[in-house]
């Protein structure tokens, strides 16, 4: 099997430019893709290329900077804002996988915009305001742009994904009006940084957290590899202009296991490409921090009864982040 077998391509001008047929077929396609596996290549998603030029280019200036500049955002208690440095995080621990901490740096924000200021009062840990570098001025626009133009996709992606379940256009849109959504930024550094140890990885095995995720990611050697049906590792096919989606561990319980949230990991460095150092764009979307996740309607029959008892969304990703950090 090769990848493009297994992570399907999924065009997108059929859900903004075509007829309420194509409509409802794309989402019957997406639904058998994503009982299988829940990545996608999407094409024709309508974000302009120079949001990801602009915010890779923000991204270089920023991790680049001396480490001591950097650690003047270092994030506050439990508010996952600011730099997190190499060494901090492993992906791998929350899905229950010992390995070394992931090879990489971060740069983490949350919602940019926030439709009811008493949020950030209400759920300070989920609205927590951002925290921008004096040192990389380029960063905060682009980022923010790379956020809101990520978001307008995602709600997209939400129409789509309820008629794929059967649902009302609205019905996912409407639990996730005031988004918790994350923007990370990730810097995989070269070979001739750090060499990695035995069983480290730029990330380790993982699956996310929250609803979906969309990918702008650079090809190379220390790529991303998603676990297949078989159990295999594959290396996740790189097309021109698209991006990656994927279904998180969240909408997997909200649909009572109908869609999958698939294992993945990057690459660590290799000595054969030891300059190499790699940028991975990456929204995070989730609900509002009270809707609670319950398996939908559609999701549950008879003879599927609801595999989950109802938690909130906060709650659910609370326990996630408390296994993230090393």
């Amino acid at each position: 099997m090769t990848a493009t077998d297994f992570i399907p391509l999924v065009d997108l001008a059929a859900w903004f430019d075509g007829t309420d047929d194509d409509r409802r077929t794309l989402a019957a396609e997406v639904d058998a893709h994503l009982k299988r596996c829940g990545f996608l290549v999407v094409v024709n998603h309508r974000i302009d290329p120079s949001v990801f030029g602009d915010a890779r280019a923000a991204c270089a200036e920023f991790f680049h900077l001396p480490e001591e500049s950097k650690a003047q955002i270092v994030p506050d208690s439990d508010v996952y804002r600011g730099w997190i440095g190499g060494g901090k995080e492993s992906n791998a621990a929350t899905y229950g996988v010992d390995t070394p901490p992931d090879m990489k740096e971060t740069f983490a924000y949350g919602a940019v915009d926030v439709a009811d200021e008493s949020l950030r009062t209400e759920h300070p840990l989920w609205y927590a305001p951002n925290v921008w570098p004096d040192t990389a001025p380029s960063l905060q626009p682009a980022a923010e742009r790379f956020w809101r133009e990520s978001l307008v996709l995602a709600d997209e992606l939400l129409q789509l994904f309820a008629m794929a379940l059967g649902l009302p256009t609205n019905r996912l849109l409407d639990a996730c009006r005031r988004p918790t959504s994350t923007g990370t930024l990730n810097w995989y550094w070269p070979y001739t940084l750090e060499a990695p140890t035995d069983g480290q990885f730029r990330i380790g095995p993982h699956t996310d957290f929250g609803t979906l995720t969309i990918l702008d990611r650079q090809p190379g050697m220390g790529g991303l590899q998603v676990l297949d049906d078989e159990g295999s590792w594959i290396d996740a096919p790189c097309v021109d202009g698209s991006l990656i989606v994927n279904t998180g561990d969240m909408l997997r319980q909200w649909t009572n296991d109908r869609w999958c949230s698939n294992q993945h990991r990057v690459l660590p460095p290799k000595a054969s490409a030891p300059d190499e150092e790699l940028i991975s764009l990456i929204f995070f979307h989730e609900p509002d921090a009270d809707t609670i996740i319950s398996p939908l309607e559609t999701c549950v029959s008879d003879e599927n009864p609801a595999r989950y008892e109802p938690i909130a969304a906060m709650d659910y990703l609370t326990e996630k982040f408390e296994a993230l950090s090393v």
